[in-house]
């Protein structure tokens, strides 16, 4: 991996690729396909580039219903313990048929890139989305982060930081990034706390993934964390579920974020799911879907 000198180089001195003045339109932009229940999905789509790295994508699943209201919008971002990880990856795939359009998006990897330029890439696809939400029927207004895992740690600091700079801002336009609401689901809250977070039979895991994030973080002044980064009159809905039996990453994280949030004004829902491990089924269940809805539609009344 190139050093964090050589990367923000290349990126000060070389010019984004225009791929659309080298490639042809419907291979950029192909037609929306049916893939998913009651969903039109355009895949693949670029909502960065930035000079040393491949182009970010996210995938964009929309209601197949027609109406002229505008669609409230949940901006995905997965987990994969910041080494791996897939757009296709979550427990979203049924909401565009409950007329909640899914923008799930990749970002950069600890191989790629250091803490924290992944928030980064979160703030730029939530500027994207507000950009083009003209072209697909969107509310800009309704727009909010899940987040699974590492994701959730991504999510929770670009929806708290508001603008204040953390790395090197990335893609286009001057939107704002703010959010109404975000759902965290067997999140991290704070990097540097997991092994003293972890469940008796989790420590090894949490100990794990410790040492991945501290290689992740080396480099970088900006603590992992989401209290860390709360910004004055920024303060977003949070729903945090979290299972007691996660070996990977402590529900403990969970439980202190929410006090942490309840202190500093926000307002938070905490669901520990008795016996569920990380990343287990419940979290896609009809009960847990189902609450996240109705948390984001309340979210999205004012």
């Amino acid at each position: 991996m190139m050093g964090n000198v050589t990367r923000s180089r290349i990126a000060d001195i070389a010019q984004p690729i225009d791929y659309r003045s080298v490639t042809k339109p419907e291979l950029l932009a192909p037609p929306a396909a049916q893939m998913l229940s009651a969903a039109l999905s355009h895949r693949g789509v670029i909502y960065a580039e930035v000079p040393g790295w491949r182009p970010l994508r996210l995938d964009l699943h929309l209601p197949a219903s027609s109406s002229d209201a505008l669609c409230p919008v949940v901006i995905y971002v997965h987990g994969g313990s910041f080494v791996g990880g897939i757009r296709e990856m979550g427990p979203w795939t049924t909401l565009p048929s409950r007329g909640i359009a899914v923008a799930s998006i990749s970002y950069r990897l600890a191989a790629e890139t250091s803490f924290p330029e992944p928030v980064e890439d979160v703030r730029a696809a939530i500027r994207w989305i507000r950009r083009h939400a003209g072209a697909y029927l969107l509310d800009p207004d309704r727009i909010s982060l899940w987040g699974s895992s590492a994701g959730a740690l991504l999510s929770g600091i670009a929806a708290v930081s508001g603008e204040t700079p953390l790395g090197h801002r990335i893609g286009d336009g001057d939107e704002t990034t703010t959010v109404k609401s975000v759902i965290s689901h067997y999140g991290l809250s704070d990097a540097y706390s997991l092994s003293a977070d972890a469940i008796v039979s989790g420590e090894t895991a949490a100990s794990a993934l410790e040492e991945i994030i501290g290689l992740f973080t080396a480099a970088s002044p900006v603590w992992a964390s989401v209290v860390a980064h709360i910004t004055d009159g920024v303060r977003p809905k949070f729903l945090l579920v979290h299972g007691d039996a996660d070996t990977r990453v402590g529900h403990a994280q969970s439980v202190r974020l929410h006090n942490d949030l309840l202190a500093a004004d926000f307002e938070s829902v905490l669901n520990i799911v008795p016996g569920a491990g990380h990343g287990s089924a419940e979290f896609a269940d009809e009960i847990r879907i189902d609450s996240a809805v109705a948390f984001l539609h309340e979210s999205w009344k004012e």
